[in-house]
């Protein structure tokens, strides 16, 4: 027969195991949250088409150029981090780095 100190470990055990499973879904939920940022452009598509704007209505809103978009868009060109931000803008998105 196991001792009253023996359950209480076991039931200890038990405790952290199942609160680190809990830390690794939160985890791994947060991470599917996350989008890479080689596919910046492809993200941007998606929104800018789930909000039913052209790439001119986009480029208007933002201030940057049409070609500048469709090479963003299309991965032709890298994108900086202040064209990211007016471009997130102009979709009324937020930029969180983290």
């Amino acid at each position: 027969m196991k001792s009253l100190s023996d359950i209480d470990a076991l039931i200890d055990e038990l405790r952290h195991e199942y609160l680190e499973a809990r830390k690794q879904v939160s985890l791994s939920e947060q991470a599917r949250n996350l989008r890479p940022v080689d596919r910046v452009g492809e993200l941007i598509r998606a929104e800018r088409k789930n909000q039913g704007q052209t790439l001119q209505e986009l480029s208007e809103l933002s201030g940057v150029a049409y070609a500048t978009l469709s090479k963003i868009e299309n991965g032709d060109t890298g994108i900086h981090l202040s064209t990211l931000s007016e471009v997130l803008t102009s979709l009324g998105l937020k930029l969180w780095i983290g």
